[in-house]
């Protein structure tokens, strides 16, 4: 994976679903998790998150072209470091992953499934 791909839209602007390609040091914002040591002779780690694609069942890496896409996607108490897009693509590369997901949009916490025959409109 020499230059990473991920979701873009036509303007240009990352935005998912549409391919883009993503100069290698354009800084994304990754959403992680610290990991503490397994042992005394051990380091901290970071985990960084992965996605499956509902379509395919693919799994692929997660980042954000701004942080308050992040934010926007995954709330504010997700933790994230910052990663040139080509050093991601190495790592996701060598994690055995092909693709990664920008900006990939998830439905916030307010958004539920509705009951058959409600309507999402209030009554007039």
């Amino acid at each position: 994976m020499s230059e990473p791909s991920g979701a873009g839209g036509p303007d240009g602007t990352p935005a998912a679903g549409h391919p883009v390609r993503i100069p290698g040091d354009t800084r994304l914002y990754v959403p992680a998790h610290p990991r503490p040591p397994a042992g005394p002779a051990q380091e901290a780690a970071v985990g960084l998150a992965l996605q499956t694609v509902p379509a395919t069942g693919e799994l692929v890496a997660v980042a954000f072209t701004t942080l308050d896409a992040l934010v926007a996607a995954l709330g504010e108490c997700q933790p994230w470091i910052t990663l040139p897009a080509g050093r991601l693509a190495e790592l996701v590369s060598r994690g055995g992953l092909a693709r990664m997901s920008i900006n990939p949009v998830r439905p916030g916490p307010h958004a539920r499934p509705r009951p058959a025959g409600h309507s999402a409109r209030p009554p007039r």
